[in-house]
């Protein structure tokens, strides 16, 4: 599959690695949020998330600014371009994949819906694993 989205035309400027990727999407869900929390929901160190942080900040893609309750924590946040970006990659990823899924005949399309259901039914009742741990380890 990563094969095909990066046959596809390109979608950004600056591509992300999947890691970088992951922080857009968390903070596309948890936006403000700050670092500690995001290290925590990411189940990386805070060093870590801090890192990543730098590069998409470098690209345009996120902000960082101090909490305006507590001066010492920092938050961070999409920008527009961080929120365009992401709509962008959906909008090339669908274009790939529906022609795939579309070719499917209606039972294995329907199959692929149910595993699919499955594996979002679990991933949404999954509690996050205590921070500083990897998830399954």
């Amino acid at each position: 599959m990563e094969e095909r989205w990066a046959n596809a035309s390109d979608v950004s400027i600056a591509p992300l690695s999947p890691s970088q990727l992951r922080v857009l999407y968390t903070l596309e869900d948890h936006d403000g949020t700050n670092l500690r929390t995001l290290a925590q929901t990411l189940s990386i160190t805070s060093a870590a998330t801090s890192q990543l942080c730098d590069r998409i900040e470098a690209v345009g893609f996120l902000e960082r600014a101090a909490n305006p309750h507590n001066g010492r924590e920092v938050q961070v946040q999409l920008t527009d371009p961080g929120r365009a970006y992401l709509e962008r990659l959906r909008s090339e990823r669908r274009e790939v994949l529906m022609p795939i899924i579309e070719s499917l005949p209606s039972r294995d399309r329907a199959a692929l819906l149910d595993g699919l259901s499955a594996v979002a039914a679990v991933t949404a009742s999954e509690a996050p694993p205590p921070a500083g741990t990897a998830r399954g380890a």
